[in-house]
């Protein structure tokens, strides 16, 4: 591994879950990723782009490519999750986001991943976002009830914030219910 190493983006953890699924070249990574359906709702990301982050994965141990001959085109690089970095990606599937702002693309990538790992690992995941988004209803709550009368502002900021946190909690409800 990299003297470099460093926690994955959320992207490259994306490209993980997908090489979990199989084997796959950087052009079938790309199609799949600006593809509008599965993960491509969530992602998009460009060519190059992606192949410097399959170099920083496979530099950093996480995966590993390797050249493949082709019949009637020239070689591709292939590339397939190491145990590190399948041990890394389930890691991650597995847990909430820890910001509500990650939600809206860290956890749907989360959640599209454990529903490919079936009902139990998104059940799971589900009732974990739930917890730390309750965590954050709380948090706010009570930063709320902190706030000085004359903070108008600030009261408008957290209420926001905190009708943000109600609407997850009840998308997470709903979540539940389809899984």
């Amino acid at each position: 591994m990299s003297p470099r190493l460093q926690s994955p983006l959320t992207l490259e953890f994306v490209l993980l879950g997908l090489l979990e699924q199989r084997p796959m070249h950087g052009y079938d990574l790309y199609k799949a990723l600006n593809r509008l359906e599965g993960v491509g709702l969530v992602w998009r990301v460009k060519q190059s782009q992606l192949y410097a982050l399959l170099e920083r994965l496979d530099s950093d141990g996480l995966l590993e490519g390797k050249v493949v001959p082709g019949e009637n085109r020239p070689a591709r690089r292939e590339y397939a999750l190491t145990a590190e970095g399948r041990a890394r990606f389930e890691a991650w599937r597995s847990s909430p986001v820890e910001h509500m702002r990650d939600v809206r693309q860290e956890f749907l990538a989360r959640l599209y991943f454990a529903l490919l790992a079936g009902r139990e690992a998104a059940q799971n995941l589900i009732k974990a976002q739930r917890r730390a988004c309750r965590g954050w209803l709380d948090d706010l709550t009570a930063q709320t009830a902190a706030l000085d009368s004359s903070q108008v502002y600030e009261m408008m900021v957290f209420r926001y914030r905190i009708s943000q946190a109600g609407a997850l909690l009840d998308w997470l409800g709903v979540c539940e219910g389809l899984v």
